[in-house]
């Protein structure tokens, strides 16, 4: 089956896709299997690991993994597996001067090496297995955000994000502490809860009372490669001026940047929407053509003043609220997907985020196919 893309006029965006995208078991494989499988991904924030011995564990497409803080203040990530029997060693966030199997006692230190075997002498190990060390991801640092990468040789980082780590960095998003972390599995394709979190066109009918009311023009699009960012004036409001220059912490900012809420949708499947006082993370992870987990994270700057601590709480309920309306549509649009009514998915020019998520996954698919 064709799964391709025709291309718009305006550039090399696809126009369309096939609607097989969203409800295809071979798709949905190759999409796992070169992409999620090949690409940087996102596991969490650096805020959780801010001193040697911090970790934080993640389960990823069915691989647990322990992304752990050194003591020369470099990240290094291992399988979350314990090399007897294969067991789960540690759960969560925390800090540990090493890691112990809660099975049969096997320590670790955070470098991965094994330290102490009990009863070591009733193990036959082969001498040229020695020393015995867990296997070890690649792991990068960026955006104030830990990444894991399966390949074996995956290519750096920072050059496929161009200008993005520049563009944030007056954020500091390494400050920013979570208000509300909190996992769903969703009746939904992955793509569609980035595409929808992305576009415009949608907002007057699915959000008319929340951001419609709130929105007076149409955001600015910009493609860094596979990634893009959006930029979004939201309630531009005389006052807001005034509540800006009071909780804009970090910087220094542009105007734009105070003023207005940038996304930048990380591929393949991260999205961050920042203003100064406050960021929004959302993460979709492939479970079937149908289904995916969704990750919300919103967080504020630690130490906030009294206002910016109640506009980040304030901003978070306006952004449950939404979520709750797109949740909705989602459900509904994939119940309409999984049918062959409409076989051709056609992009608005509010939805130009979303042919260029289709037309960087076409490109995957083709230079991995080759």
């Amino acid at each position: 089956m064709d799964y391709g893309s025709k291309t718009m006029t305006d550039g090399n965006l696809p126009k369309c896709i096939d609607a097989a995208r969203y409800r295809s078991p071979d798709f949905f494989q190759l999409e796992k299997e070169n992409i999620f499988q090949k690409a940087w991904l996102v596991v969490g924030s650096t805020g959780k690991l801010q001193t040697a011995g911090e970790y934080m564990t993640a389960d990823i497409l069915g691989r647990g993994i322990v992304v752990v803080r050194q003591a020369d203040g470099r990240l290094r990530a291992f399988y979350n597996s314990c090399l007897h029997r294969g067991t789960k060693i540690v759960d969560g966030c925390g800090h540990a001067a090493e890691f112990q199997c809660p099975y049969h006692g096997w320590r670790y230190g955070l470098d991965g090496k094994v330290t102490d075997i009990p009863g070591r002498e009733g193990l036959s190990i082969p001498p040229e297995i020695e020393p015995l060390k867990l296997s070890e991801i690649a792991v990068a640092e960026a955006l104030g955000l830990a990444w894991v990468n399966f390949s074996d040789a995956p290519p750096a980082l920072l050059p496929s994000l161009q200008e993005i780590p520049a563009e944030l960095e007056a954020y500091r998003l390494h400050e920013m502490r979570p208000i509300q972390e909190r996992t769903w599995e969703l009746n939904c394709n992955w793509k569609a809860v980035l595409e929808n979190a992305t576009e415009s066109y949608h907002i007057p009918s699915v959000h008319p009372w929340s951001i419609a009311s709130n929105v007076s023009e149409a955001p600015d699009f910009q493609a860094y490669g596979d990634h893009a960012r959006l930029t979004l004036a939201i309630a531009p409001y005389g006052w807001r001026r005034f509540v800006d220059k009071l909780t804009s912490r970090g910087g220094p900012y542009t105007l734009r940047q105070m003023d207005a809420l940038q996304k930048y949708l990380i591929f393949p499947n991260t999205l961050i929407n920042v203003i100064p006082c406050h960021l929004t993370v959302f993460q979709t992870w492939p479970v079937a053509p149908d289904r995916c987990l969704f990750f919300y994270g919103f967080y504020g700057r630690k130490g906030a003043w009294p206002l910016e601590w109640l506009r980040a709480r304030v901003s978070w309920l306006f952004s449950r609220w939404v979520l709750q309306e797109d949740m909705r549509i989602l459900h509904r649009f994939q119940s309409g997907a999984d049918n062959d009514h409409a076989g051709r998915h056609w992009f608005h020019q509010g939805e130009i985020a979303n042919a260029h998520l289709h037309g960087a996954i076409t490109r995957w698919l083709d230079r991995e196919g080759k």
